[in-house]
């Protein structure tokens, strides 16, 4: 190997011990949106005696780099999809439920330690399909959101130099709606006087796929 080759692979290697050493970027996959579903049951056992029948699968996706040791930014990406049916007056409202965000988020380290202060905003789009007696026919809507949040939580990193990550977080999003909502789309088709529809639809927009409180348990990688 030439003395150019050889300056050439210490000068590679050099950098990629730096990025190595300096671990600035980290991956975590959220179960937050899994924790969602368990609450869009009880949202259901509010609503209707009966409760309702859910089944589902969330995810989140999130990509952090550290601009120093007090702030980063970070991109994230979630879905979350459910179906749900409940009964009233002696009819049924099935719904099959998707959504999906992207955001961008901005954190800052106070203590240049694990706890974090984290602002975000994104991108929300809201589908679902609309099914069962309750309705003159079946329909599917959809709907896009400008999203808000912030939250606060903790960075765990179990390596002096990166390594395995644990990060539990809590805090509140809002969805600002584009476009006609939902319960005004959905009281167009119902065939029954049945504001528990409607108000058990408002529920899972406002605090379940949109907005509301938000409890985030990540796991992921420093590297």
């Amino acid at each position: 190997m030439t003395k150019k080759g050889i300056l050439l692979l210490t000068l590679l290697v050099f950098i990629a011990g730096m990025a190595f050493a300096q671990a600035r970027n980290t991956i975590t996959v959220d179960t937050g949106p899994l924790i969602a579903g368990a609450a869009f049951g009880a949202a259901g056992d509010m609503i209707d005696d009966d409760g309702a029948g859910t089944s589902g699968f969330g995810i989140g996706l999130q990509y952090e780099r550290d601009l120093n040791s007090m702030l980063s930014l970070a991109a994230r990406f979630a879905y979350l999809g459910l179906g749900a049916g409940m009964s009233a007056v002696g009819e049924n409202l099935d719904m099959e439920i998707r959504s999906w965000s992207a955001e961008a988020n901005v954190r800052f380290y106070p203590f240049a330690r694990s706890f974090f202060l984290n602002g975000m905003i994104g991108y929300a789009n809201l589908a679902t399909d609309f099914s069962g007696s309750a309705l003159d026919n079946s329909f599917n809507a959809s709907r896009s959101y400008v999203k808000l949040g912030a939250k606060l939580g903790w960075r765990f990193v179990f390596g002096r130099q990166g390594g395995f990550v644990f990060e539990p977080s809590f805090g509140y999003a809002h969805g600002i709606g584009l476009g006609d909502s939902f319960g005004s789309r959905l009281e167009d088709h119902l065939t029954v006087d049945a504001e528990e529809f409607v108000d058990f639809f408002k529920i899972l927009e406002q605090l379940i796929f949109i907005g509301g409180p938000r409890i985030s348990l990540a796991f992921g990688w420093k590297f």
